[in-house]
């Protein structure tokens, strides 16, 4: 059996997790991140947890399956790199990244309000003579000359990548792949994204927004895949290696390297996907997962055991026409550094200390207290014990920062100090589970927070009292489950094309022949990643909409014969939808139909996690901490440390649960329980 590599490198630790099925061999590591190069961190630890577990061979890694997720992608735009690309459109079209929709969002009535600045300037943006309509008929023919005399301009502006994006190229792409292959001959070694390759969608602006996204971040996701597959086969792994995408499954590095726009909040989804693994596992339906690494907080919905998703996200406020998982992310985690404003009030983020030089308590030159460092003075953390020893905490240096910067000009005492900075801290993150679940009209008292991240466990319980709910469920693994959640995705490629059209006017034979032909498209993809055929599973859906709307709903499609009466029951059950979503139907109003999408999956593979025998037990501390909870005066609670909880294991707080890579806290009037996973389940004693 393969052992399995399941790495998340984080903006302040690289997460590890290595699973052997065979032998039910389950390790977790946390190393620092690397930023001058990811994968000189991701290596190190690699093959650290390889070297600790004995499953490094003589030759090497040999035939590990290796699984990563990380944010270069977001951080890439967040960060507002320089990178050059060009942008080619159908002429008169140049300035539709510029464009936009034209409105002044998200408040309206800001008048100070500015659109973001284009990933691509206006120079580097340039038109050519052609015309294909909305039914795909060529109306001007592609002028080649002038393709050439632009693409030439822009080799000689150093672009590092060309995104082309033309009029109506969701309809026929047939003028977007001649510049392709003029391309090869005009910008030799320059990487090219076509949207018919991207976005096969309507909708210009977000088409053209989409297609630049991944051209801007195209060079630098070749240059570190590239990297990393080098470095992997040169310590002897030889198998395909998956990334985690955007929309909750993997795809391979060869794949990634096209279509880099599709790993967007790759990090931050495998969690996702790695909770609602969780949740399965344990019987929650619903949930909401809270993930709290070194610099933010993902937090995301999930109902029925399925995340929300959504067909038209955003990445650093850019449009992007492509399927991922949908979660809010705030500049709240662990190093997140507190700090008075203009008008003395106290503030907490976005901006973070990241691990060079970190919180303050790191000892690496930081001067600016953290959460980590308010954590810590309140005994919440022990210094001696984080991350599983590796690193030692100190403690004088968080009081110092704390006093010097916060209680000193506030007129506070340290512990007040430090205690406000966790209140503003937290009452950001509840705001976040709030936007992902009171804003779409969900109440959050009847879902399961599942806390996890380096962090998350140190506040999930007193968040979940916040919100009024009731229930916590914590990983056995904590500060690993985005690795973790690596492990539990299957292969996914998604496939859409738009056809605007009545529905009652829709002819069967038409459509089965649309969907035919992307289950095609998109099974080979599968099979190009080495997925085998037995396992291919394929899913079938329609975006729908009442006539004269902006919007869609997606509607899944049973896979059977598209027939007559199935396009009839269609209309019935996006009435039902529409209804759910937005609170009211119109029976008698035209449903159109918009887009037909189709996704190949590779089954999922078993849980990661190992299975134990349960036996009923109250769990022994280690010994008793001076802890600041609710008021600056300290009170000794008991400290356990995880390895020693059996499955089946009870306990009431309050209490300090010390896991090799995270800690958490129990307050008073809150119960916890292991299961046969050693996950926690954490209820309120009146629950």
């Amino acid at each position: 059996m393969t052992v399995q590599i399941g790495v998340d490198t984080g903006g302040t630790h690289t997460d590890i997790v290595l699973l052997d099925r065979e032998d039910g061999a389950f390790h977790t590591l946390k190393v620092p991140t690397t930023p001058e190069d990811l994968s000189i961190g991701i290596l190190n630890g690699v093959t650290r947890i390889l070297r600790e577990t004995g499953k490094m061979g003589t030759e090497g890694m040999g035939d590990i399956a290796f699984h990563y997720g990380t944010t270069l992608v977001t951080n890439i735009i967040v960060e507002e790199q320089d990178l050059l690309i060009g942008l080619l459109t159908t002429g008169g079209f140049r300035d539709v990244l510029e464009i936009g929709r034209a409105v002044r969002k998200p408040n309206i009535y800001d008048i100070h309000w500015r659109p973001q600045r284009p990933l691509v300037p206006r120079a580097l943006r340039r038109g050519v003579p052609e015309r294909i309509d909305h039914k795909g008929r060529i109306v001007t023919p592609l002028d080649e000359a002038t393709a050439r005399t632009e693409m030439r301009a822009l080799r000689e502006k150093g672009v590092l990548a060309v995104a082309i994006c033309l009029l109506n190229a969701y309809a026929n792409p047939v003028h977007e792949r001649r510049l392709a292959e003029i391309a090869l001959e005009e910008l030799p070694g320059v990487p090219v994204t076509l949207s018919s390759d991207v976005a096969r969608e309507f909708r210009e602006y977000e088409r053209t927004s989409t297609t630049a996204l991944n051209a801007f971040v195209l060079a630098p996701m070749i240059a570190h895949l590239d990297t990393l597959t080098a470095r992997l086969k040169r310590e002897g792994a030889h198998r395909m290696p998956f990334i985690m995408r955007g929309n909750g499954g993997i795809m391979s590095f060869d794949l990634a390297k096209t279509l880099p726009a599709a790993v967007t909040h790759s990090g931050p989804v495998a969690g996702i996907v790695g909770g609602n693994a969780l949740a399965r596992a344990t019987g929650v339906s619903d949930a909401i997962t809270f993930d709290m690494g070194g610099t933010s907080s993902d937090v995301a919905l999930i109902s029925n055991n399925v995340p929300f998703s959504t067909t038209r996200g955003k990445l650093a406020g850019y449009p992007v026409l492509l399927p991922m998982l949908d979660l809010v992310t705030i500049g709240a985690g662990g190093g997140s550094i507190a700090w008075i404003d203009s008008g003395g009030g106290l503030k907490v983020g976005p901006r973070s200390a990241g691990s060079v030089p970190g919180p303050a308590c790191y000892g690496q030159g930081g001067e600016n207290p953290t959460v980590t460092d308010a954590n810590l003075l309140c005994g919440r953390l022990n210094g001696d014990f984080f991350l599983n020893g590796d690193r030692v905490l100190r403690t004088d240096l968080a009081e110092a920062a704390i006093r010097d910067k916060i209680a000193t000009p506030l007129g506070l005492s340290v512990e007040e100090a430090a205690l406000g900075i966790l209140a503003i801290a937290e009452a950001h993150m509840v705001n976040a589970i709030k936007l992902v679940s009171v804003q779409r009209g969900i109440d959050p008292r009847g879902h399961t927070l599942i806390g996890f991240g380096g962090a998350g466990p140190l506040h999930a319980v007193s968040l979940t009292e916040a919100i009024g709910m009731k229930r916590v469920l914590i990983p056995a693994a904590p500060g690993n489950v985005s690795a973790s959640g690596l492990l539990a995705a299957e292969v996914r490629h998604d496939m859409v094309r738009t056809r605007v059209q009545p529905l009652e006017s829709a002819a069967p034979e038409v459509l089965a022949d649309d969907y035919a032909a992307l289950v095609d498209e998109a099974a080979q993809a599968l099979r190009d990643q080495s997925v085998p055929e037995d396992q291919l599973q394929v899913l079938r859906a329609v975006d729908l909409r009442y006539r004269g709307q902006a919007y869609e709903l997606t509607v899944p499609l049973a896979a059977t014969e598209i027939t007559t009466g199935l396009l009839a029951g269609l209309a019935a059950r996006f009435h039902e939808e529409h209804q759910r979503v937005y609170g009211y139907r119109l029976d008698h109003h035209a449903v159109e139909i918009v887009n037909l999408r189709v996704t190949a999956t590779s089954a999922p593979p078993p849980l990661p996690w190992p299975e134990h025998k349960t036996a009923p037990a109250t769990p022994s501390p280690i010994g008793t901490r001076a802890v600041v909870y609710g008021a600056p005066q300290p009170a000794d609670w008991p400290v356990y440390r995880f390895t020693e909880i059996t499955a089946g294991a009870a306990l009431n707080g309050p209490a300090i649960i010390e896991y090799p890579g995270s800690t958490c806290v129990i307050p008073p009037g809150w119960n916890a329980t292991w299961d046969a996973w050693r996950h926690a389940h954490i209820t309120h004693a009146n629950a």
